[in-house]
Protein backbone atom coordinates (compact mmCIF):
# COMPACT_ATOMS: atom_id res chain seq x y z
CA UNK A 1 0.00 0.00 0.00
CA UNK A 2 1.53 3.33 -1.03
CA UNK A 3 1.86 6.14 1.49
CA UNK A 4 -0.49 9.11 1.08
CA UNK A 5 0.77 12.23 -0.65
CA UNK A 6 1.16 14.77 2.15
CA UNK A 7 2.22 17.66 -0.08
CA UNK A 8 -1.32 19.06 -0.33
CA UNK A 9 -1.75 18.92 3.45
CA UNK A 10 1.68 20.45 3.99
CA UNK A 11 0.94 23.24 1.49
CA UNK A 12 -2.34 24.02 3.28
CA UNK A 13 -0.61 23.99 6.65
CA UNK A 14 2.15 26.26 5.35
CA UNK A 15 -0.42 28.68 3.90
CA UNK A 16 -2.35 28.72 7.18
CA UNK A 17 0.77 29.37 9.23
CA UNK A 18 1.88 32.07 6.80
CA UNK A 19 -1.53 33.75 7.11
CA UNK A 20 -1.36 33.56 10.93
CA UNK A 21 2.10 35.11 10.84
CA UNK A 22 1.47 37.81 8.23
CA UNK A 23 -2.25 38.08 7.43
CA UNK A 24 -3.57 38.81 3.96
CA UNK A 25 -1.90 42.22 3.81
CA UNK A 26 1.57 41.29 5.15
CA UNK A 27 2.45 44.86 6.20
CA UNK A 28 5.61 45.95 7.98
CA UNK A 29 5.44 46.59 11.73
CA UNK A 30 5.23 50.37 11.33
CA UNK A 31 2.18 50.06 9.05
CA UNK A 32 0.44 47.97 11.72
CA UNK A 33 1.27 50.59 14.37
CA UNK A 34 0.10 53.39 12.07
CA UNK A 35 -3.16 51.52 11.35
CA UNK A 36 -3.76 51.04 15.09
CA UNK A 37 -3.07 54.73 15.77
CA UNK A 38 -5.34 55.93 12.95
CA UNK A 39 -8.23 53.64 13.90
CA UNK A 40 -7.88 54.60 17.57
CA UNK A 41 -7.85 58.28 16.64
CA UNK A 42 -10.96 57.83 14.48
CA UNK A 43 -12.74 56.16 17.39
CA UNK A 44 -11.81 58.93 19.84
CA UNK A 45 -12.83 61.59 17.31
CA UNK A 46 -16.13 59.78 16.71
CA UNK A 47 -16.92 59.72 20.42
CA UNK A 48 -15.90 63.36 20.85
CA UNK A 49 -17.53 64.83 17.76
CA UNK A 50 -20.57 62.62 17.29
CA UNK A 51 -21.59 61.22 20.68
CA UNK A 52 -20.43 64.06 22.90
CA UNK A 53 -20.70 67.29 20.91
CA UNK A 54 -23.43 66.43 18.40
CA UNK A 55 -25.71 63.99 20.25
CA UNK A 56 -25.30 64.65 23.98
CA UNK A 57 -24.90 68.44 23.98
CA UNK A 58 -26.38 69.41 20.59
CA UNK A 59 -23.47 71.85 20.25
CA UNK A 60 -22.66 70.81 16.70
CA UNK A 61 -24.79 70.15 13.62
CA UNK A 62 -23.47 67.57 11.18
CA UNK A 63 -24.37 66.59 7.62
CA UNK A 64 -25.92 63.14 7.12
CA UNK A 65 -22.72 61.69 5.58
CA UNK A 66 -20.45 62.15 8.63
CA UNK A 67 -23.35 61.17 10.91
CA UNK A 68 -23.66 57.80 9.22
CA UNK A 69 -19.88 57.34 9.14
CA UNK A 70 -19.59 58.03 12.89
CA UNK A 71 -22.49 55.74 13.74
CA UNK A 72 -21.05 52.91 11.62
CA UNK A 73 -17.51 53.42 12.94
CA UNK A 74 -18.64 53.39 16.57
CA UNK A 75 -20.66 50.23 15.90
CA UNK A 76 -17.53 48.60 14.44
CA UNK A 77 -15.11 49.71 17.13
CA UNK A 78 -16.96 50.16 20.43
CA UNK A 79 -20.35 48.48 20.46
CA UNK A 80 -21.74 51.53 22.24
CA UNK A 81 -25.41 52.21 21.65
CA UNK A 82 -25.90 55.91 20.91
CA UNK A 83 -29.12 56.22 22.90
CA UNK A 84 -27.53 54.65 25.99
CA UNK A 85 -24.29 56.63 25.84
CA UNK A 86 -26.11 59.93 25.35
CA UNK A 87 -28.63 59.27 28.13
CA UNK A 88 -25.91 58.29 30.60
CA UNK A 89 -23.79 61.32 29.71
CA UNK A 90 -26.73 63.71 30.02
CA UNK A 91 -27.65 62.18 33.37
CA UNK A 92 -24.03 62.63 34.46
CA UNK A 93 -24.34 66.38 33.79
CA UNK A 94 -27.80 66.63 35.34
CA UNK A 95 -26.77 64.79 38.54
CA UNK A 96 -23.07 65.69 38.61
CA UNK A 97 -21.13 64.49 41.67
CA UNK A 98 -24.25 63.19 43.44
CA UNK A 99 -25.14 59.59 44.27
CA UNK A 100 -27.31 59.61 41.10
CA UNK A 101 -24.32 60.46 38.86
CA UNK A 102 -23.69 57.27 36.83
CA UNK A 103 -19.90 57.72 36.83
CA UNK A 104 -18.89 60.20 39.50
CA UNK A 105 -15.29 59.92 40.77
CA UNK A 106 -16.46 61.45 44.06
CA UNK A 107 -19.09 58.75 44.53
CA UNK A 108 -17.29 55.71 43.05
CA UNK A 109 -13.66 56.77 43.41
CA UNK A 110 -11.28 57.71 40.62
CA UNK A 111 -9.87 54.18 40.26
CA UNK A 112 -13.31 52.66 39.72
CA UNK A 113 -14.26 55.30 37.14
CA UNK A 114 -10.91 55.07 35.30
CA UNK A 115 -10.47 51.28 35.28
CA UNK A 116 -14.04 49.99 35.50
CA UNK A 117 -15.94 52.78 33.76
CA UNK A 118 -17.39 50.41 31.19
CA UNK A 119 -18.96 48.35 33.97
CA UNK A 120 -20.55 51.51 35.40
CA UNK A 121 -21.81 52.37 31.91
CA UNK A 122 -23.26 48.88 31.38
CA UNK A 123 -25.02 48.93 34.74
CA UNK A 124 -26.62 52.32 34.07
CA UNK A 125 -27.57 51.34 30.51
CA UNK A 126 -30.02 48.84 32.01
CA UNK A 127 -31.85 51.65 33.85
CA UNK A 128 -34.91 52.25 31.67
CA UNK A 129 -35.80 55.43 33.56
CA UNK A 130 -32.46 56.97 32.61
CA UNK A 131 -32.92 56.01 28.97
CA UNK A 132 -36.49 57.33 28.82
CA UNK A 133 -35.69 60.64 30.51
CA UNK A 134 -32.34 61.55 28.95
CA UNK A 135 -32.23 60.07 25.43
CA UNK A 136 -34.50 62.48 23.56
CA UNK A 137 -33.36 63.36 20.06
CA UNK A 138 -31.20 60.28 19.51
CA UNK A 139 -31.39 58.41 16.20
CA UNK A 140 -34.39 56.10 15.96
CA UNK A 141 -34.25 55.03 12.33
CA UNK A 142 -34.25 51.54 10.80
CA UNK A 143 -30.45 51.18 11.04
CA UNK A 144 -30.43 52.12 14.71
CA UNK A 145 -33.32 49.82 15.65
CA UNK A 146 -32.37 46.81 13.53
CA UNK A 147 -28.57 46.88 13.45
CA UNK A 148 -26.66 49.31 15.67
CA UNK A 149 -28.73 48.90 18.85
CA UNK A 150 -30.02 45.38 18.39
CA UNK A 151 -26.69 43.84 17.35
CA UNK A 152 -24.16 46.13 19.02
CA UNK A 153 -21.62 43.35 19.66
CA UNK A 154 -21.61 42.17 16.05
CA UNK A 155 -19.81 45.28 14.83
CA UNK A 156 -16.97 44.56 17.23
CA UNK A 157 -16.89 40.94 16.06
CA UNK A 158 -16.73 42.08 12.43
CA UNK A 159 -13.82 44.39 13.26
CA UNK A 160 -12.03 41.47 14.93
CA UNK A 161 -12.48 39.38 11.78
CA UNK A 162 -11.22 42.25 9.60
CA UNK A 163 -8.13 42.84 11.76
CA UNK A 164 -7.22 39.15 12.00
CA UNK A 165 -7.76 38.70 8.25
CA UNK A 166 -5.56 41.70 7.44
CA UNK A 167 -2.78 41.15 9.98
CA UNK A 168 -2.96 37.51 11.09
CA UNK A 169 -2.54 36.73 14.77
CA UNK A 170 -1.21 40.21 15.57
CA UNK A 171 -4.64 41.46 14.46
CA UNK A 172 -5.93 40.31 17.86
CA UNK A 173 -3.67 42.86 19.51
CA UNK A 174 -4.61 45.57 17.01
CA UNK A 175 -8.29 44.83 17.68
CA UNK A 176 -7.81 44.94 21.45
CA UNK A 177 -6.32 48.44 21.26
Amino acid sequence: MPLPDWTVLNAGLDAGLDWLAHGLWNPSWWVIVLYALVTTHLTIASVTIYLHRHQAHRALDLHAAPLHFFRFWLWLTTGMVTREWVAIHRKHHARCETPDDPHSPQVYGINKVMWQGTELYRAESKNQQTLAKFSQGCPDDWLERHLYSRHSWQGIALMLIINVALFGAIGLTVWAV
